[in-house]
């Protein structure tokens, strides 16, 4: 996604910041009071402020495990797109362990990002601790706040050895501090899907999207739509059951 268009596809929210405007603000009283003084008490106009728009972060987090090696190269030129073009992405990888990519994908050049990326990140191809590795990541409280208020896409197949309880806790609290939540799973490729599995069935309530992502044009798609509403998860996958 080219720079711009990212930033103007995510969601928005007022920041505590404000700048000067004619029109639809709040007085901005102390530089009234200066113009007042200054000009002997005559004072044209009111003097106004207004909060600014900005865009919300956008926190994507991709599953390195063994099921997922078809995905990985793209979803990681995904992710270097996606931090080249938004100034507030963060970028995450996980499998057994949880991988921060964020400064490496910052490289301007694609292939030199890409293998600084390699570097960081030792557990590929492993197995899937998706809920312990989540759950560790809200431990953290640096890496917990990128998801406070934030566009969370998640990048996995969702396939949870053994139990799911894990993962539900993981996500039910993603959820409370996003903005919006996804899980974008490649199995959904398939026409026949259906979130049947014990631990998608468990978290489905809990998620905003569950979408294809088996085909990085149809993800670059949904993220561009990131700031337009849509129904929620559970509403559409009972539609089509």
């Amino acid at each position: 996604a080219e720079g711009g268009k990212l930033v103007a596809a995510l969601p928005a929210r007022r920041s505590f910041r404000t700048v000067r405007t004619h029109a639809r603000g709040k007085l901005d009283l102390r530089r009234s009071l200066r113009e007042i003084v200054s000009v002997d008490g005559d004072i044209p106009s009111p003097l106004l402020r207004r909060r600014q728009t900005v865009p919300r972060k956008l926190l994507i987090l991709i599953d390195v495990s063994g099921s997922m090696k078809l995905y990985t190269s793209d979803y990681l030129k995904l992710a270097h797109a996606a931090v080249q073009g938004a100034g507030r992405a963060e970028i995450f990888t996980f499998g057994t362990r949880l991988t921060r990519i964020t400064a490496a994908l910052r490289i301007r050049d694609r292939d030199q990002a890409l293998a600084h990326v390699a570097a960081l990140v030792d557990d590929w191809d492993g197995g899937t601790r998706m809920g312990p590795t989540l759950l560790a990541f809200l431990s953290v409280p640096r890496f917990s706040a990128f998801a406070r208020g934030a566009a969370v896409v998640i990048l996995s197949d969702a396939l949870e050895r053994g139990d799911h309880a894990e993962l539900e806790m993981a996500i039910r609290r993603l959820s409370a501090r996003a903005f919006r939540l996804s899980l974008a799973t490649p199995l959904a490729g398939d026409p026949r899907f259906q979130p049947a599995t014990a631990a998608l069935r468990a978290i489905l309530p809990v998620l905003d999207d569950l979408i294809d992502g088996s085909s990085i044009a149809g993800l670059t798609d949904f993220i561009l739509s990131l700031a337009r509403p849509a129904p929620a998860a559970a509403v559409i996958w009972k539609r089509v059951s």
